[in-house]
Order: structure tokens, then sequence, then C-alpha cells
């Protein structure tokens, strides 16, 4: 992305580790250099303890920054999720926390596995940056121009914006279509360029319950409709996405939009005479979002087909000469995830309610892309880490 964060971080007076804080910040430091980022570290401690254990671990984790300096110091992607948490306000000291909260984020970081690396950690940050705010994984050929993902965001904005089916489905369908035809096109410059390799990188979304195996299925189904690896790690309520910068953007935005059409979706399902017991089971609702999520692959899937096809048409090249270049492309994918995750397992949803999958079903079709559909309708399991 060409956009930049800058992160105010307030200068402390001393940079000695209380006392009280000392165990947390170590805990902190080894988990950072197990791959783990500051937006990963507070999402899994929300999930796994409580309040007071949270705005412990916020004041952690803006604390080592200011050590570390990160601020001037840290790559784009790091600033970003430092800018996020400190969004959420001030945290007291250490000294606010009890010493069981304190010994319960400790044994919490201690104990959280190693990640596939996203970016350096802390250890391995330059004393300043040659280039400020420039992620060290990123390549400038991978920046996304952030004109067409300014437009993406305010088309997927009005589709979660408004009230009719029609429109949604009118602005998620031009959205799709920009940023193909975008990712089609840098496709072909890359290509065309004998000295630039395809750039792959890994991105982690968060997921929150409730039925966070059916969001888990809907992100790997826009996630293989754009190119893009996906690995879901359940014990840890995330999941790592592998393509080229494009795609991964394509598809967070997309999944961020239609999560919230679905629920909106099923809600409205609540207010009509179906029932509202019927529609606010847990069965009901799982079955909604499972169904939603494989009737939107399909569409993202033929919407993806036929952009790329409209795509090639502008760029004055046929499918055929633009085919084996989107292969290379998915190759290289292909080849980075399986370094990342070499064992991985799939899996599959266990049966559903069969009214909930119908109403997700139909909900997908209102809600999504006006393109064509396939008749052929298969699962697409997500792979499973942990």
């Amino acid at each position: 992305m060409t956009t930049r964060t800058h992160v105010r971080l307030t200068p402390l007076h001393s940079v000695t580790r209380p006392a009280d804080g000392s165990a947390v910040l170590t805990a902190l430091t080894g988990v950072y250099e197990r791959g783990w980022q500051p937006a990963d570290v507070l999402h899994v401690t929300r999930r796994s303890l409580g309040a007071g254990e949270v705005k412990l671990a916020i004041w952690a984790i803006l604390y080592d920054a200011r050590i570390t300096r990160a601020a001037e110091r840290a790559p784009q992607r790091w600033l970003e999720h430092l800018h996020a948490i400190a969004e959420l306000g001030a945290q007291p000291s250490p000294s606010g926390a009890t010493a069981l909260q304190r010994t319960a984020v400790t044994a919490l970081w201690r104990r959280l596995p190693r990640l596939a690396s996203e970016c350096p950690p802390p250890s391995q940050w330059p004393a300043h940056r040659v280039t400020p705010n420039i992620d060290a994984h990123a390549a400038p050929a991978a920046a996304v121009d952030a004109k067409v993902l300014s437009r993406i965001r305010g088309l997927l904005a009005k589709a979660e914006g408004t009230e009719f089916a029609e429109e949604a489905e009118t602005f998620t369908a031009k959205a799709q279509e920009l940023m193909t035809k975008y990712a089609v096109t840098a496709a072909l410059v890359e290509s065309r360029d004998c000295t630039t390799s395809t750039v792959v990188q890994s991105r982690r979304i968060h997921l929150d319950n409730p039925y966070i195996k059916e969001k888990a299925l809907l992100l790997s189904e826009i996630a293989g409709a754009n190119r893009v690896r996906s690995v879901w790690f359940s014990t840890l309520g995330m999941a790592s996405l592998v393509g080229t910068p494009i795609d991964l953007e394509q598809t967070e935005m997309l999944f961020t939009s239609l999560l919230v059409q679905a629920t909106r979706a099923m809600q409205d399902e609540a207010r009509r005479g179906g029932g509202p017991d019927a529609a606010s089971s847990k069965s009901y609702r799982r079955a909604f979002l499972y169904g939603f999520a494989i009737r939107i692959g399909q569409r993202l899937r033929m919407t993806q087909t036929s952009a790329t096809a409209q795509a090639a048409l502008e760029s004055a090249v046929s499918v055929e000469d633009l085919l084996p270049v989107l292969a290379q492309q998915s190759a290289a994918v292909d080849r980075a995830f399986e370094q990342l995750f070499p064992t991985t397992t799939a899996t599959r949803t266990s049966p559903v309610d069969a009214a909930g999958w119908y109403a997700g079903q139909a909900a997908a079709e209102r809600a999504s892309l006006r393109n064509g559909t396939r008749s052929k309708a298969s699962p697409h399991p997500a792979a499973i880490c942990g």
C-alpha cells in the first residue's frame, strides 16, 4: 500500500522497565521473536483472558513500542497495528493490575507457538529507517494504488450502507470488477518486466465468536476466488492468507464487507415472516452463514472469470495469453504457502440446518454479485492448523 501510518507515542521519562511489569514485557519480547505482531498478541489475549488482562496487554504493547523506538524503526505493518491499539486509549501502569493478572498474561504469552513471520521482529529492525515508513517485506512493485483502494472501499461502504439488495449487489460487483481488472493489469506489467519477480506476502486475519468456523469458511471461499491460499488456526481464532499484495487487499476488503452484509441479511431473516424463533436459533444461524459462504464463493469465482476476460480485452491481449501469466503467479503463491505451512489438513463443516442453509444461499444471491452462477456446488475446504 502507498498510504502510510504515523504513530505518536508519548515519550517516557525513563526506559527502565517497571519491576511489576518486567516479566510481562520479557514475555512479550519472546513472543515477538516467535513471529507474532502486536495485533496478534492482543487478539489472543482478548480471546483467552479477561478485561483486566487485556488492559495490561495494551499497556505492555505500547510501552514496549516506546522502548524499542518503534515509531522510528518498525515496518509499516507493525506501525498500523500500534496505531489501532493506541486508539483504544491510554492504559494504566502495571501497578494497576493484580499479581494474578500479570501471571496470567505472562503464562499465556510464554506458551504461544511460533508463527510464520510476516515482518521482522524488533531485534531485527534497523537503527533508523533508510526510507521512512516502508515495510521491510514489501517491494516497490508490490504497492497497491491508494486511489484504487479508496474507490474500492467507497463502493463496498455503499454496499454495506444500503438497505436495498439490488444496490448492494451493484456496488459489490463493481468493486470486485475494479480490483480484478487492476490485478490482471498489474500481473501483465510484471510479466513483461524480466527483472521483477512475483511478490508474495502473508497476512493474518483475526476472527471472533460467535460462528467463528463459518466466518473462517467465508474467508476461505473469498480467498480461493481471488487466487489467495488460506490456513485456519482454530485454537488461536486467526487465519493466515498468502497471495500477492493486490489479491490480499481484495480478499480482506471483500471479507469485511460481505461479513457485514451476511450479518445484516441474517438479522433481516429473523424479522421476516419465517419466524424469529427459528431464524434466531444457533443451528439456523450457523447454517445460514455456511450457505451464504458457499454461494458467495461460487459467484465470486464466476465474476472473477468474467472480469479477467474483460481486463484481457481492454489490455489488448487474449485470454489464452493471459492464463499462463496468472498460472505463473499462482505457482509462486503455492510455493510460498507450502514453504510457510508445510503441514496442513483439510476440514469440512458438519451437517447444518437445512432451512438456514437455503436462506443463506438466497441471501448470497441477493447481497453479492450480479454475474452468473455455477451449476456445480461443492464446498471448498479451508486448510486447518492447530
